[in-house]
């Protein structure tokens, strides 16, 4: 694709450079062409001005009309003494002073040198140097007649009025013929030149177009794709942000259900009068201690593991048993009664995921038991139903007020009991489960109990 973007620059380029060099050299052709014809023009008006002051020399003998015939053949001869000049090639000098003479405007000078010089082999340009050359002998013989004529009447010799009249007037109409092949020469070379120069810009404005037009599609082509991959990407950034947040709330949960543990521990030890239980209690803060341990090593292979989405072998059983351990000593958490029912013991899942369901759903029960109630108890049941893994965490607490029941699972949502909640405990859950391409629904009436239904495939 880059050397198709290259190649097709390139050929704009070349197109613009050849159309820039096409309009130059057109330019410069027919600035030389009228050049040419305003030449022609004084050379033809030089002629004539000649012969009609030679026919009134003829007839009047007045020496003014002599002067202005050698004043008025003065331009043809300038003409003259530039093809010279011309054919010489050697040095320029020469033919522009014949120009000058000739009458022509000293700016068209270098483009009447320039011209001569660049076609004079061309076949088109060889007609019109060809007929300039016979007019150049017709102005000699017409110059020739007008200086015998005035010498035969200077030294009062007889003139044959009639006869000089009819060669000048020969020669006269002769010069006429040679002037308009110039001219017509030079007419049809602006027209050939105008057409060619048209064609060419067609062609060249052709490329131009077609090769822009590619450049265009591929342009936006890439433009297209690059920005369906900054969506992408700023997709999965944020993504990957959310589940940052989410791996950061769960492991910050998780991190402080066990030293929370410690705590309740910690008051009971304060509170109890039996040495005799001490080991008991010490041995249940050493275990504590080694689920905080072990905890931090899944934490450390689930980062390992970058994206996060590793799936394993969880035993259901001891996952739960770990969870409740964590949870028996919260405040209030002794009173509460742990039940399972597990028919599934095992699922293939993510295990940082699924740690994140069950430690926010059962923490949950606990912060929202009913303590006015003779007993607090949460179940936790599995059972295979289709493809699926069906988990029940249920208990016996406040229940859900049926106007909060659809807001439960949105970011920084708070019932408004619990002054310390983030709003994020749901919110995270549903994600993980989503993650792991299951489903939670709840089931809650205010007052009785809550019940939270969690869907995953058992593969």
């Amino acid at each position: 694709m880059k050397r198709v973007i290259i190649s097709l620059t390139i050929a704009v380029l070349i197109a613009t450079v050849a159309i820039s060099v096409t309009h130059y050299y057109s330019v410069k052709i027919l600035s030389s062409t009228r050049a040419y014809t305003n030449f022609e023009s004084q050379y033809s008006k030089g002629e004539k001005d000649a012969a009609r002051h030679l026919i009134n020399y003829i007839y009047s003998h007045d020496e003014t009309d002599y002067l202005y015939f050698k004043s008025d053949i003065s331009i043809p001869k300038g003409d003259m003494m530039a093809m010279r000049g011309l054919e010489a090639g050697e040095d320029s000098r020469l033919a522009r002073l014949g120009f000058l003479m000739g009458g022509n405007n000293k700016a068209d000078l270098p483009q009447l040198v320039w011209f001569y010089k660049k076609f004079k082999n061309e076949p088109f340009f060889k007609s019109a140097i060809t007929a300039w050359q016979q007019a150049n002998i017709l102005v000699a013989k017409l110059n020739a007649i007008g200086t015998q004529a005035y010498a035969d009447i200077q030294s009062g010799k007889p003139v044959d009025r009639e006869a000089l009249i009819l060669q000048i007037n020969t020669i006269s109409d002769d010069l006429t013929i040679k002037q308009q092949s110039f001219s017509a020469t030079l007419g049809e070379t602006s027209r050939t030149v105008d057409a060619d120069v048209f064609q060419l810009d067609i062609m060249i404005s052709a490329v131009i177009l077609i090769c822009s037009w590619f450049l265009s599609g591929i342009m936006l082509r890439k433009l297209h794709t690059s920005q369906r991959v900054i969506v992408e990407q700023n997709t999965a950034l944020n993504e990957m942000n959310e589940r940052i947040k989410q791996f950061a709330y769960s492991v910050t949960h998780d991190l402080r259900s066990p030293i929370s543990s410690l705590t309740g521990l910690v008051s009971v030890l304060e509170r109890e009068k039996d040495i005799t239980k001490l080991p008991e209690y010490i041995q249940m803060m050493r275990e504590t201690l080694e689920l905080q341990d072990k905890y931090i090593h899944d934490v450390l292979n689930t980062i390992r593991n970058d994206s996060g989405k590793k799936q394993e072998i969880c035993n259901l059983v001891d996952l739960v048993n770990d969870i409740k351990s964590q949870n028996s000593f919260f405040a209030g958490g002794q009173k509460v009664q742990f039940v399972s029912e597990l028919e599934v013991w095992e699922l293939k899942c993510n295990i940082a995921e699924i740690k994140v369901v069950f430690n926010n759903l059962i923490s949950n029960a606990v912060k929202y038991a009913d303590f006015n109630k003779p007993e607090q108890w949460i179940k936790v049941r599995s059972y295979r139903k289709d493809e699926n893994c069906v988990i029940e965490i249920e208990d016996n607490g406040l229940g859900i007020n049926p106007s909060q029941k659809e807001s439960i699972f949105k970011k920084y949502f708070k019932s408004g009991i619990n002054k310390k909640s983030m709003g994020l405990g749901l919110y995270f859950t549903k994600k993980a489960i989503e993650d792991m391409h299951g489903t939670i629904t709840v089931k809650s009436l205010l007052g009785k109990g809550t019940s939270f239904i969690v869907s995953l495939p058992l593969s």
